[in-house]
């Protein structure tokens, strides 16, 4: 298997009848975290819904290891955590009963048990609370399990700091760094600076090149 790479060549998005963005290329490699950054309404999210296989693209060529990516693409979907705006979890399952859910439904092999993966995001105590007892942040800690959980080549996010305290976003950035050490791609867009330590991170703005 080729290394991960997700390159993307003059990639186009439409809203509608307009045009979000087009020429848009970038490539990302094993043990890069790329931040995606940009004004409100630039096409931060409808990009990152195409790069998961979730959205087509109005133009352009995406391709992970090599091979196109399409909507719904299985060889994409099985290497992906994807994490959007929601953190997509169900509030009548318990905080356990809502991980091992979703660790079943990607489909992606496990690097640990879930009991393992909730004491990693500071929620192992609350393995048995109904989520819709949950706070906000709390929440997005339970959406963010699923990554420290799967064995995941690339990473997704929307906002992944969203209604998380300081300890909450160190705990991100360090799961970030992990990510990229072990090889891993990781594409996230946020607001936030991002202490992420070099060589593993990049930057891309919209309407900028992107630089290491």
């Amino acid at each position: 298997m080729p290394p991960p790479a997700l390159q993307a060549r003059e990639l186009a998005c439409m809203r509608g009848d307009d045009l979000i963005f087009d020429q848009l290329s970038l490539t990302a490699d094993a043990g890069e975290v790329w931040q995606i950054v940009g004004a409100n309404g630039a096409g931060k999210t409808s990009l990152l819904k195409i790069f998961a296989g979730l959205a087509p693209a109005a133009g352009g060529k995406l391709q992970w290891r090599g091979t196109a990516v399409q909507v719904g693409a299985a060889h994409l979907r099985q290497e992906l955590c994807y994490l959007g705006h929601l953190p997509g979890v169900t509030g009548y399952l318990s905080v356990a009963e809502n991980i091992d859910y979703l660790a079943k439904l990607s489909g992606c092999p496990q690097r640990m048990r879930p009991a393992e993966a909730l004491l990693a995001v500071g929620l192992a105590e609350l393995a048995d609370i109904p989520v819709r007892r949950l706070s906000a942040g709390q929440r997005q800690r339970l959406a963010l399990a699923r990554f420290v959980l799967l064995d995941s080549a690339l990473w997704i996010m929307d906002e992944p700091l969203t209604a998380l305290d300081h300890d909450g976003q160190r705990m991100v950035e360090a799961m970030l760094a992990d990510h990229a050490r072990r090889g891993g791609i990781a594409i996230v867009s946020t607001h936030h600076a991002l202490a992420v330590p070099p060589p593993h991170f990049r930057r891309f703005e919209f309407g900028a090149r992107p630089t290491p």
